[in-house]
């Protein structure tokens, strides 16, 4: 006998554990798919959420919408599965030279800039090493990713709603009405793999992306770094315990290789330079992050019928999946309109 679900989610990590939520909220029932240990972003994600790119002063794309939706959804998530991994804290900017510091005084007197940023410039923190001043953000955070994706995936192991096994897109038989996928029947079926859809022939094919490998490390230093997040070309995220990630880099080839020799280099070289004191790596790590050709997410249907996309945000999953899993779940509910900027046959 069939089991029957509104709608299968494939792809686990953040787009995936939002979307899946968001369809639940409004009443569909999901059948999530995750091959635990995959190799995906969301695996060694900082989490960061940002509404302004800090190294052109200018805003993401949507940012007040999409800060708005974060602020409400990571909550709610946090008290249904009953833990812990939305934490606000402030991200600081270290000003390269006094133009900087300048753009961002008259940014604070500009409505669009004065929710995010604190209209103060304000020393480093002990142990930073810049030749200026810095500024804060507000309204700023990290997501404890690992802790999020285990949380979400818990409380859905608990109602049946996971299945812990990779998904085959060769298996999918679709019909006027629906899919059918082994022993489950569905409305529809949505791709939230990421980047594996540009890397890996077992994902659904899906023109556009240009993914972007980023390695990150894991440093021990002499001495704490307050709870906040050092940006100065790299960032610098307090972990606790004297610990730090930096990260994050940047390639458009090598995604087989796994982490590189010159990429830790350059992190390590990148910390010798920023922090007065002593510092040991402990370990090392990489991801590829699912960008796309014009850096706009991919959010609607797919060529193939009762598929969907919801993904391509890049390094900005945090920031942008819950107001992105809205605009598709009110289009599935209620038929309001997608984004144009983000629909996948713009690549066709």
């Amino acid at each position: 006998m069939k089991k029957h679900f509104d709608y299968i989610v494939v792809g686990g990590g953040i787009s995936g554990c939002v979307l899946g939520y968001t369809l639940m909220k409004y009443g569909a029932s999901v059948l999530l798919y995750d091959l635990p240990k995959e190799n995906k972003s969301s695996a060694v994600a900082a989490g960061l959420w940002n509404p302004v790119v800090l190294k052109r002063m200018k805003k993401v794309w949507m940012a007040d919408e999409m800060m708005a939706e974060l602020h409400t959804v990571y909550p709610d998530m946090e008290r249904w599965t009953a833990s812990e991994f939305f934490d606000p804290i402030a991200i600081r900017r270290v000003f390269h030279n006094a133009g900087e510091q300048n753009t961002w005084m008259e940014l604070c007197d500009s409505p669009a800039f004065s929710p995010y940023l604190e209209d103060s410039i304000s020393a480093l923190p002990e142990g930073v090493v810049g030749k200026f001043e810095s500024g804060r953000m507000k309204g700023t955070g990290r997501l404890n990713v690992l802790g999020f994706i285990e949380a979400v995936h818990t409380a859905l192991r608990k109602e049946e709603n996971l299945c812990e096994e990779r998904f085959d897109w060769n298996a999918v038989v679709r019909d006027s009405e629906g899919v059918d996928y082994k022993d489950v029947r569905a409305h529809a079926v949505i791709s939230c793999e990421g980047a594996q859809m540009a890397l890996t022939e077992e994902s659904l094919a899906q023109d556009g992306f240009s993914p972007v490998k980023g390695e990150v490390i894991r440093v021990k230093l002499d001495k704490a770094l307050e709870n906040e997040c050092i940006h100065q070309k790299h960032f610098m995220l307090s972990e606790g315990n004297n610990e730090v990630t930096v990260g994050a880099t940047y390639a458009w080839d090598g995604f087989d290789k796994g982490p590189t020799q010159e990429k830790k280099q350059e992190l390590e070289e990148h910390v010798s330079k920023v922090w007065k004191g002593s510092s040991k790596t402990l370990d090392h790590k990489c991801g590829v992050r699912p960008a796309t050709k014009d850096r706009r997410p991919l959010v609607g249907p797919h060529s193939l019928a009762h598929t969907w996309i919801f993904g391509g945000m890049g390094s900005r999953a945090v920031l942008m999946a819950p107001y992105l899993a809205k605009v598709l779940v009110e289009h599935f509910m209620y038929g309001t309109d997608l984004l144009k900027e983000c629909l996948p046959n713009r690549f066709s």
